[in-house]
């Protein structure tokens, strides 16, 4: 539990910009918008106190600008109406609103140098100097704004939460150091071999010092290229290695960068807590960037065009979380994308409490809730397990963190799903124990960005299987390799099944451990399910797949009914049976295994031959080919038997039932429902129910009815 310490509720935070007018300069407007803010149920304020030349002049006892004004004119108002202030410290690449709408300029410490030889004006993350100057900044913000700074109630004691990042990405500098710092980096890479790099770059360079930026950085080499393709990822292209090869580098600095300043931020103050916020528009479940015009940074929405691995950077912080965005690659308002991630925060921050993170507002691509409640959105992020939650904002303007101007009925339901959070958390106790795991697709979100083909059906398909897995009520865990691996490999014990979505990447980074750790789990009975471009299953079951030409399957169900189904899509194939496997599903037009079933020691490989996740949540259904005429087809969701729920049936040794779009979550003290369907859904009768639309049910006085887009905790007897 994290608990405020002033208000005695569970943390619940949101940033608050004043660097637009109004909050700029109008007093009036911030008095309203703090009494908005705890009118809504936050009891902290995260404000925007980045390393700027204004903020060191304070601290050294000059004037205050009109920024620093009317930020210490919001810790009065915060701290007159009952609230705390938060600390958003250090930013990303320093600032990235100077000059334009920050009028005092960012600190740095040391700066990278362009390929050009000029200033890059971000973060050397690797720097000394650069480190120092951020712990300058932090000291001095504590030392002039520490009265009345939020502090909360752990398990570990009192605690100061402090975001000490904000969107962290490494950039290359390419003087003499720079360089020195990433050549070194690929020497290591490569184990000193630079036939072997030469080889994979296609290169005659006779030494690593050798190299210039044209040949091992992606940007200098291809100026023309925004990524690579399929085929490269395929054939293991010069294009392909080097960008990984970058990428690697940025999320390695990075660990390091968090172990370091981990250190030095606990040297400043043990009892911080932090919270730094990993990425601002969700993690690999993003947007496409661009699809925006005239936004700033767009490109670097997609987290895969960063260079971080947000589970390697866990251990290195308190708690790990980033601000989820309830919206899909293809810009579809989608809750489950905020269940995924928060599934994903609790899986990185394992046996220690957490907090999410969620952005409120008029999201720049798609009007979000227009379609969603922010009731729904905060049962999500509560059924996650989380203690608490950050969340942005009010009055950034640049990317439509506008609380301020959103609708009195997004008001009502955002403060409703504050007070419900507050009343629920603290009566959960702990989660239900997954039973199925799903591998996040570690290689692919680091090196692959939607500008490569079919990037976001991957995407897709792992979003895909989450789903699934909620809608038939199965608890589960979306773990990476460092987590399966704890233990010597006894953490995977804890699974019946291991899902792996597809990663078309993974050879790049394959692990040898992780597949000597699977293969003896599934000897032992663990049962793998997969589709294509999967090499990590390929390679522990050692099973092999043919291409096969986009098709419909007829699939024999276990009651003996057979269906044919039809999928959309770009990766087909089919699978071997003839020795010891057995077909479940068949293509209409050969008769090849469509799905697949391997037996294996004591376990067993389920392997499909699509991509299963990506047609259970595609929204465009498929026609019925031509060649099968007038004959009854579906797509895969509207079929009577659903292949992967007669799977885990039978892995879990119990009948599933559907409850289509209802998010249900077990937990020790009763079960958290949450309706994210446009319709009406019957609850149990049994138990105290906690709903979140509690401020319309006295009229309503319908006990066992959940409304659309809301959520409620059934308290057990």
């Amino acid at each position: 539990m994290i608990l405020d310490k002033k208000t005695k509720e569970p943390y619940i935070n949101v940033w608050f910009g004043n660097f637009y007018k109004p909050a700029f300069d109008d007093k009036e407007f911030v008095k309203d918008a703090v009494s908005l803010l705890k009118h809504l149920g936050f009891n902290s304020v995260l404000l925007d106190a980045k390393a700027w030349e204004d903020f060191a002049e304070r601290f050294e006892g000059g004037e205050a600008s009109q920024y620093v004004k009317m930020q210490e004119f919001m810790q009065k108002e915060l701290k007159c109406q009952g609230m705390s202030h938060e600390f958003l410290a250090l930013y990303l690449n320093g600032d990235n609103l100077y000059p334009n709408i920050r009028f005092s300029p960012p600190i740095y410490g040391e700066s990278v140098v362009n390929p050009d030889g000029s200033d890059g004006k971000w973060y050397r993350y690797w720097s000394v100097k650069a480190k120092d100057a951020m712990i300058k900044h932090v000291s001095g913000l504590f030392q002039r704004y520490g009265e009345n700074y939020v502090k909360v109630r752990t398990k570990g004691g009192e605690k100061m939460p402090i975001c000490s990042m904000w969107d962290p990405i490494v950039a290359p500098s390419f003087d003499k150091e720079g360089r020195k710092r990433y050549l070194d980096w690929l020497e290591k890479r490569y184990n000193g071999s630079i036939t072997k790099l030469n080889e994979a770059y296609e290169l005659q360079v006779k030494s690593f010092d050798a190299l210039k930026p044209e040949e091992y950085w992606f940007s200098c080499r291809y100026p023309d290229r925004e990524s690579f393709s399929e085929e490269d990822v395929k054939a293991q292209t010069p294009c392909f290695r080097v960008m990984a090869d970058n990428k690697r580098w940025q999320s390695e600095e990075l660990e390091l960068y968090f172990a370091d300043m981990k250190k030095r931020l606990k040297e400043v103050n043990p009892e911080f807590l932090l919270c730094p916020d990993l990425t601002q528009w969700g993690y690999f479940l993003n947007v496409d960037g661009a699809m925006l015009s005239g936004v700033g940074m767009a490109d670097l929405w997609d987290t895969a065009v960063r260079g971080i691995d947000l589970y390697r950077l866990a251990p290195f912080v308190d708690a790990a979380h980033f601000i989820s965005v309830p919206v899909t690659p293809a810009g579809d308002p989608d809750c489950y994308v905020t269940a995924c991630h928060h599934n994903m925060m609790r899986n990185m921050n394992r046996n220690r409490d957490f907090i999410g993170g969620i952005y409120w507002g008029r999201f720049l691509y798609h009007d979000l809730y227009a379609w969603l409640t922010p009731e729904e959105v905060i049962s999500s992020i509560v059924a996650s397990g989380a203690s608490g939650y950050s969340s942005y904002g009010m009055c950034g303007l640049d990317d439509g963190g506008v609380l301020h101007r959103m609708p009195e009925a997004f008001n009502d339901s955002l403060a409703a799903g504050n007070e419900w959070a507050k009343q629920v958390i603290p009566k959960l106790g702990s989660p239900k124990r997954a039973e199925v795991a799903i591998l996040f697709p570690s290689a692919m979100a680091l090196y692959e960005s939607m500008r490569t083909e079919n990037n976001r059906e991957r995407r897709m398909d792992f979003l895909g299987w989450y789903k699934m897995c909620c809608d038939y009520g199965v608890a589960v865990d979306i773990v990476d390799a460092s987590l399966l691996k704890k233990d010597s490999g006894k953490a995977l014990n804890q699974y019946k099944a291991l899902i792996l979505p597809a990663d078309d990447c993974y050879v790049v980074d394959a692990d040898f451990v992780l597949e000597s750790i699977i293969s003896d789990w599934l000897k032992d009975g663990g049962v793998l399910i997969h589709g294509p471009e999967q090499a990590l299953a390929e390679r522990v079951s050692g099973l092999h797949c043919e291409p096969h030409k986009k098709d419909a399957f007829l699939y024999r169900a276990k009651n003996g009914r057979q269906e044919k189904g039809m999928l959309t899509g770009y990766a087909f194939v089919s699978w071997n049976t003839d020795t010891d496997g057995k077909a479940l599903a068949t293509w209409l037009t050969d008769e090849t295994a469509a799905m697949a079933y391997h037996q294996k020691g004591n376990g067993a490989v389920y392997s499909f031959g699509f991509l299963y996740g990506f047609s259970y949540t595609e929204k465009i259904a498929p026609h019925v080919p031509r060649e099968q005429k007038n004959e009854e087809l579906y797509p895969l969701t509207m079929l009577r038997d659903d292949p992967a729920k007669e799977i885990l049936e039978t892995v879990l040794g119990r009948k599933l039932e559907l409850h289509r779009g209802i998010e249900i979550t077990e937990f020790e003290n009763g079960t958290i429902f949450i309706n994210h369907t446009s319709y009406p859904y019957i609850l149990p009768k049994e138990g105290r129910k906690w709903f979140t639309d509690m401020r319309i049910r006295e009229e309503v006085q319908a006990e066992q009815v959940l409304l659309p887009r809301t959520g409620v905790f059934v308290e057990k007897n």
